[in-house]
Protein backbone atom coordinates (compact mmCIF):
# COMPACT_ATOMS: atom_id res chain seq x y z
CA UNK A 1 0.00 0.00 0.00
CA UNK A 2 1.48 3.19 -1.14
CA UNK A 3 1.54 6.16 1.77
CA UNK A 4 -0.71 8.29 -0.08
CA UNK A 5 -3.50 5.63 -0.13
CA UNK A 6 -2.80 4.54 3.56
CA UNK A 7 -2.84 8.60 4.62
CA UNK A 8 -6.21 8.69 2.87
CA UNK A 9 -7.45 5.50 4.55
CA UNK A 10 -6.60 6.96 7.87
CA UNK A 11 -7.79 10.15 7.54
CA UNK A 12 -11.50 8.48 6.57
CA UNK A 13 -11.18 6.56 8.97
CA UNK A 14 -10.29 9.48 11.72
CA UNK A 15 -13.28 11.08 10.39
CA UNK A 16 -15.45 8.68 10.20
CA UNK A 17 -14.71 8.12 13.85
CA UNK A 18 -15.38 11.58 14.77
CA UNK A 19 -18.46 11.92 12.35
CA UNK A 20 -19.88 9.14 14.79
CA UNK A 21 -18.72 10.84 17.67
CA UNK A 22 -20.83 13.45 17.16
CA UNK A 23 -23.74 11.40 16.33
CA UNK A 24 -23.53 9.62 19.51
CA UNK A 25 -23.36 12.42 21.56
CA UNK A 26 -27.03 14.40 20.07
CA UNK A 27 -28.29 10.99 20.17
CA UNK A 28 -27.62 10.75 24.09
CA UNK A 29 -28.38 14.35 24.46
CA UNK A 30 -31.35 15.49 22.19
CA UNK A 31 -32.91 11.81 21.79
CA UNK A 32 -32.24 9.93 25.06
CA UNK A 33 -32.09 12.75 27.48
CA UNK A 34 -34.53 14.82 29.04
CA UNK A 35 -35.73 17.82 27.38
CA UNK A 36 -32.72 20.61 27.06
CA UNK A 37 -35.44 23.23 28.14
CA UNK A 38 -35.31 21.63 31.96
CA UNK A 39 -31.79 22.78 32.00
CA UNK A 40 -33.01 25.87 32.30
CA UNK A 41 -34.77 25.25 36.07
CA UNK A 42 -31.37 27.01 37.78
CA UNK A 43 -31.21 30.26 34.93
CA UNK A 44 -31.61 33.60 36.95
CA UNK A 45 -34.70 34.30 34.31
CA UNK A 46 -36.28 31.30 33.22
CA UNK A 47 -38.61 32.55 31.00
CA UNK A 48 -35.78 34.30 29.10
CA UNK A 49 -34.20 31.04 29.19
CA UNK A 50 -36.66 29.29 27.61
CA UNK A 51 -37.49 31.78 24.74
CA UNK A 52 -33.10 31.81 24.01
CA UNK A 53 -33.20 27.64 23.81
CA UNK A 54 -35.90 27.68 21.72
CA UNK A 55 -35.02 30.46 19.51
CA UNK A 56 -31.39 29.36 19.11
CA UNK A 57 -31.11 25.81 19.28
CA UNK A 58 -34.56 25.00 16.99
CA UNK A 59 -35.93 22.41 19.94
CA UNK A 60 -39.39 22.66 17.96
CA UNK A 61 -38.16 21.91 14.54
CA UNK A 62 -38.07 17.76 13.65
CA UNK A 63 -35.07 15.82 14.67
CA UNK A 64 -32.98 16.05 11.06
CA UNK A 65 -33.37 19.46 11.09
CA UNK A 66 -31.99 19.81 14.92
CA UNK A 67 -28.98 17.39 13.60
CA UNK A 68 -27.80 19.80 11.24
CA UNK A 69 -28.27 23.04 12.97
CA UNK A 70 -25.93 20.99 15.88
CA UNK A 71 -23.44 20.45 13.03
CA UNK A 72 -23.39 23.19 11.67
CA UNK A 73 -22.94 25.36 15.20
CA UNK A 74 -19.68 22.64 15.30
CA UNK A 75 -17.75 23.31 12.43
CA UNK A 76 -18.94 27.15 11.98
CA UNK A 77 -18.23 28.19 15.36
CA UNK A 78 -16.59 24.86 17.04
CA UNK A 79 -18.87 24.94 20.02
CA UNK A 80 -22.00 23.37 20.87
CA UNK A 81 -23.81 26.84 21.84
CA UNK A 82 -23.73 28.79 24.71
CA UNK A 83 -24.53 27.41 28.48
CA UNK A 84 -28.36 27.72 29.42
CA UNK A 85 -27.23 29.54 32.69
CA UNK A 86 -24.47 31.92 31.71
CA UNK A 87 -24.82 32.37 28.44
CA UNK A 88 -20.77 31.99 27.62
CA UNK A 89 -19.65 29.97 24.77
CA UNK A 90 -19.29 26.27 25.22
CA UNK A 91 -16.29 26.16 22.87
CA UNK A 92 -14.08 28.51 24.50
CA UNK A 93 -14.99 27.44 28.00
CA UNK A 94 -13.25 23.30 26.69
CA UNK A 95 -10.33 25.18 24.90
CA UNK A 96 -9.29 26.97 27.69
CA UNK A 97 -9.57 23.33 29.57
CA UNK A 98 -7.45 21.48 27.30
CA UNK A 99 -3.80 22.72 28.14
CA UNK A 100 -4.55 21.20 31.71
CA UNK A 101 -5.50 17.82 30.41
CA UNK A 102 -2.48 18.26 28.28
CA UNK A 103 -0.10 18.92 30.65
CA UNK A 104 -1.52 16.43 32.71
CA UNK A 105 -1.68 13.21 29.92
CA UNK A 106 1.29 14.08 27.99
CA UNK A 107 4.02 14.02 30.90
CA UNK A 108 2.34 10.89 32.26
CA UNK A 109 2.70 8.98 28.88
CA UNK A 110 6.33 9.56 28.32
CA UNK A 111 6.51 9.17 32.09
CA UNK A 112 5.20 5.52 31.56
CA UNK A 113 6.67 4.79 28.48
CA UNK A 114 10.32 5.53 29.75
CA UNK A 115 9.53 3.25 32.73
CA UNK A 116 8.53 0.69 30.61
CA UNK A 117 11.38 1.07 28.04
CA UNK A 118 14.15 0.48 30.90
CA UNK A 119 12.37 -2.16 33.37
CA UNK A 120 11.40 -4.11 30.24
CA UNK A 121 14.08 -4.45 28.56
CA UNK A 122 16.42 -5.42 31.25
CA UNK A 123 13.38 -7.74 32.50
CA UNK A 124 13.72 -9.29 29.01
CA UNK A 125 17.14 -10.61 29.64
CA UNK A 126 15.89 -12.28 32.71
CA UNK A 127 13.60 -15.63 32.50
CA UNK A 128 10.23 -14.13 33.43
CA UNK A 129 8.66 -15.73 36.50
CA UNK A 130 5.04 -15.07 37.51
CA UNK A 131 6.23 -13.45 40.71
CA UNK A 132 7.04 -10.60 38.36
CA UNK A 133 3.49 -10.47 37.68
CA UNK A 134 2.25 -9.34 41.00
CA UNK A 135 3.39 -5.87 41.32
CA UNK A 136 1.85 -5.07 37.68
CA UNK A 137 -1.74 -6.31 39.13
CA UNK A 138 -1.52 -4.24 41.76
CA UNK A 139 -0.42 -1.39 40.00
CA UNK A 140 -3.50 -2.28 37.29
CA UNK A 141 -6.15 -2.37 40.29
CA UNK A 142 -4.83 0.63 42.24
CA UNK A 143 -7.94 3.38 41.48
CA UNK A 144 -6.18 6.25 40.73
CA UNK A 145 -8.35 8.34 43.22
CA UNK A 146 -7.33 5.79 46.26
CA UNK A 147 -3.62 6.56 44.64
CA UNK A 148 -3.87 10.04 44.44
CA UNK A 149 -5.24 10.70 47.90
CA UNK A 150 -2.49 9.02 49.42
CA UNK A 151 0.29 10.46 47.25
CA UNK A 152 -1.28 13.55 48.33
CA UNK A 153 -1.45 13.03 52.04
CA UNK A 154 2.21 11.55 52.51
CA UNK A 155 4.27 12.93 49.43
CA UNK A 156 2.70 16.43 49.60
CA UNK A 157 0.83 17.17 53.03
CA UNK A 158 3.17 15.47 55.69
CA UNK A 159 6.22 14.99 53.90
CA UNK A 160 5.91 17.82 52.20
CA UNK A 161 8.40 16.62 49.01
CA UNK A 162 5.53 18.51 46.50
CA UNK A 163 2.02 20.29 46.43
CA UNK A 164 -1.01 18.94 47.14
CA UNK A 165 -3.28 19.69 44.16
CA UNK A 166 -4.11 22.60 42.10
CA UNK A 167 -2.54 23.66 38.79
CA UNK A 168 -0.61 26.38 37.81
CA UNK A 169 -0.45 28.27 34.32
CA UNK A 170 3.43 27.66 32.35
CA UNK A 171 2.91 31.25 31.79
CA UNK A 172 1.72 33.52 34.25
CA UNK A 173 -1.25 35.29 33.98
CA UNK A 174 -2.03 38.80 34.01
CA UNK A 175 -3.26 39.49 37.36
CA UNK A 176 -6.40 41.50 36.05
CA UNK A 177 -7.58 38.44 33.90
CA UNK A 178 -9.76 36.51 35.71
CA UNK A 179 -9.78 32.41 36.33
CA UNK A 180 -11.10 31.00 32.90
CA UNK A 181 -14.26 29.26 33.22
CA UNK A 182 -14.57 30.15 37.19
CA UNK A 183 -12.11 26.88 37.91
CA UNK A 184 -10.19 26.82 40.81
CA UNK A 185 -6.18 27.64 40.18
CA UNK A 186 -3.29 27.75 42.57
CA UNK A 187 -3.39 31.16 44.06
CA UNK A 188 0.32 33.00 43.94
CA UNK A 189 1.94 30.52 41.10
CA UNK A 190 2.73 30.67 37.68
CA UNK A 191 5.59 29.79 35.61
CA UNK A 192 7.49 26.56 34.39
CA UNK A 193 8.72 25.81 37.66
CA UNK A 194 5.49 25.90 39.42
CA UNK A 195 3.33 24.67 36.48
CA UNK A 196 5.42 21.39 37.01
CA UNK A 197 5.71 21.37 40.62
CA UNK A 198 2.30 20.92 40.73
CA UNK A 199 1.79 18.21 38.20
CA UNK A 200 4.32 15.68 39.84
CA UNK A 201 2.21 13.65 41.89
CA UNK A 202 -0.49 14.16 39.45
CA UNK A 203 1.60 12.70 36.67
CA UNK A 204 3.04 9.91 39.02
CA UNK A 205 -0.62 9.01 39.55
CA UNK A 206 -1.40 8.58 36.31
CA UNK A 207 1.66 7.17 34.78
CA UNK A 208 1.20 4.09 37.41
CA UNK A 209 -1.72 2.08 35.37
CA UNK A 210 0.37 2.99 32.19
CA UNK A 211 3.45 1.62 33.15
CA UNK A 212 2.29 -1.63 34.63
CA UNK A 213 0.96 -2.43 31.57
CA UNK A 214 3.81 -1.03 29.28
CA UNK A 215 6.44 -2.81 31.00
CA UNK A 216 4.68 -6.54 30.20
CA UNK A 217 4.19 -5.21 26.55
CA UNK A 218 8.02 -3.75 25.89
CA UNK A 219 9.54 -6.58 27.61
CA UNK A 220 7.55 -9.15 25.28
CA UNK A 221 8.39 -7.44 22.43
CA UNK A 222 12.28 -6.72 23.60
CA UNK A 223 12.38 -11.12 23.90
CA UNK A 224 10.98 -11.63 20.91
CA UNK A 225 13.22 -9.54 18.73
CA UNK A 226 16.38 -11.63 20.77
CA UNK A 227 14.84 -14.66 20.11
CA UNK A 228 16.10 -14.36 16.19
CA UNK A 229 19.42 -15.25 15.81
CA UNK A 230 20.47 -13.04 12.59
CA UNK A 231 21.60 -10.12 14.07
CA UNK A 232 20.05 -7.42 11.01
CA UNK A 233 16.67 -9.51 12.06
CA UNK A 234 17.26 -8.58 15.30
CA UNK A 235 17.63 -5.14 14.49
CA UNK A 236 14.87 -4.97 12.24
CA UNK A 237 12.70 -6.39 15.08
CA UNK A 238 13.71 -3.94 17.48
CA UNK A 239 13.16 -1.13 15.35
CA UNK A 240 9.44 -2.91 14.41
CA UNK A 241 8.71 -2.93 17.70
CA UNK A 242 9.77 0.11 18.75
CA UNK A 243 7.25 1.83 16.04
CA UNK A 244 4.48 -0.37 17.26
CA UNK A 245 5.00 0.71 21.24
CA UNK A 246 4.65 4.40 19.64
CA UNK A 247 1.30 3.22 17.96
CA UNK A 248 -0.05 1.44 20.79
CA UNK A 249 0.84 4.84 23.29
CA UNK A 250 -0.90 6.60 21.02
CA UNK A 251 -3.65 4.52 20.52
CA UNK A 252 -4.54 4.83 24.45
CA UNK A 253 -4.26 8.52 24.70
CA UNK A 254 -7.85 8.78 24.32
CA UNK A 255 -8.14 5.95 27.35
CA UNK A 256 -5.52 8.01 29.35
CA UNK A 257 -7.82 11.02 29.14
CA UNK A 258 -10.50 9.21 31.07
CA UNK A 259 -8.37 7.71 33.30
CA UNK A 260 -7.49 11.49 33.89
CA UNK A 261 -10.87 12.37 35.06
CA UNK A 262 -9.86 10.69 38.84
CA UNK A 263 -6.99 12.43 38.76
CA UNK A 264 -7.85 15.77 38.18
CA UNK A 265 -10.89 15.41 40.16
CA UNK A 266 -8.18 14.02 43.39
CA UNK A 267 -6.28 17.08 42.39
CA UNK A 268 -8.20 19.62 41.60
CA UNK A 269 -6.95 20.22 38.42
CA UNK A 270 -9.02 22.37 35.40
CA UNK A 271 -8.90 19.68 32.80
CA UNK A 272 -11.58 18.28 31.28
CA UNK A 273 -11.92 15.69 33.01
CA UNK A 274 -12.65 17.54 35.92
CA UNK A 275 -15.09 19.98 34.03
CA UNK A 276 -16.81 17.45 32.44
CA UNK A 277 -17.46 16.32 36.28
CA UNK A 278 -18.79 19.59 37.30
CA UNK A 279 -20.57 20.22 34.29
CA UNK A 280 -22.35 17.27 34.80
CA UNK A 281 -23.48 18.16 38.72
CA UNK A 282 -23.98 21.59 37.66
CA UNK A 283 -26.89 20.01 34.60
CA UNK A 284 -24.57 22.29 32.38
CA UNK A 285 -26.01 20.26 29.34
CA UNK A 286 -24.08 22.27 26.14
CA UNK A 287 -21.19 22.49 28.23
CA UNK A 288 -21.03 18.95 29.06
CA UNK A 289 -21.42 18.52 24.96
CA UNK A 290 -18.43 20.47 23.98
CA UNK A 291 -16.08 18.83 26.98
CA UNK A 292 -16.91 15.13 25.65
CA UNK A 293 -16.91 16.26 21.87
CA UNK A 294 -12.92 18.13 22.75
CA UNK A 295 -11.88 15.11 24.32
CA UNK A 296 -13.16 13.03 21.42
CA UNK A 297 -11.26 15.30 19.24
CA UNK A 298 -7.74 15.16 20.55
CA UNK A 299 -8.01 11.21 20.88
CA UNK A 300 -8.89 10.44 17.65
CA UNK A 301 -5.79 13.10 16.12
CA UNK A 302 -3.42 11.74 18.39
CA UNK A 303 -4.40 8.45 17.09
CA UNK A 304 -4.36 9.62 13.61
CA UNK A 305 -1.27 11.13 14.04
CA UNK A 306 0.58 7.62 15.53
CA UNK A 307 -0.39 6.07 12.93
CA UNK A 308 0.71 7.69 10.14
CA UNK A 309 4.18 8.61 11.40
CA UNK A 310 4.28 4.60 12.22
CA UNK A 311 2.80 4.19 8.46
CA UNK A 312 5.41 6.46 6.97
CA UNK A 313 8.43 5.21 8.87
CA UNK A 314 7.34 1.37 8.01
CA UNK A 315 5.57 0.74 5.05
CA UNK A 316 5.62 -3.21 6.57
CA UNK A 317 3.08 -1.75 9.32
CA UNK A 318 0.93 0.04 7.05
CA UNK A 319 -1.55 -3.25 6.96
CA UNK A 320 -3.47 -4.04 9.79
CA UNK A 321 -3.25 -7.80 9.26
CA UNK A 322 0.41 -7.23 10.00
CA UNK A 323 0.28 -6.48 13.35
CA UNK A 324 -3.11 -8.24 14.27
CA UNK A 325 -2.34 -11.86 12.50
CA UNK A 326 -1.71 -14.69 14.90
CA UNK A 327 1.98 -15.80 14.64
CA UNK A 328 2.09 -18.95 13.09
CA UNK A 329 3.57 -22.29 15.55
CA UNK A 330 7.12 -23.00 15.40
Amino acid sequence: MSFRRYFLVRLAWALLGLWMAVTAVFVIFYVVAPDPRAMCKDAPATQECFEFVEENYHLGSPLYEQYGFFLRRLVAHQSTGRSFNTLEDTGADAREAIPATLSLVVPALLLAAGFATLVGGALARVRWRRIFDFPIYVAVGLSPVFLGLVLGFYVGFKWELAPIGGYCEFFSPPPSLPTPSGLPEAEGCGGAVDWASHLVLPVITLSLYFAAVYTRVVRALVAHARSEKDPEEVRQRRRRSSLLFVRSVGRDFGFAIGVAVFVEAAFQIPGLGRATVVSVYSSSLLETQAYVLYATFLAILVQFVADVVVGALDPGLRWERTVAQRPMPT
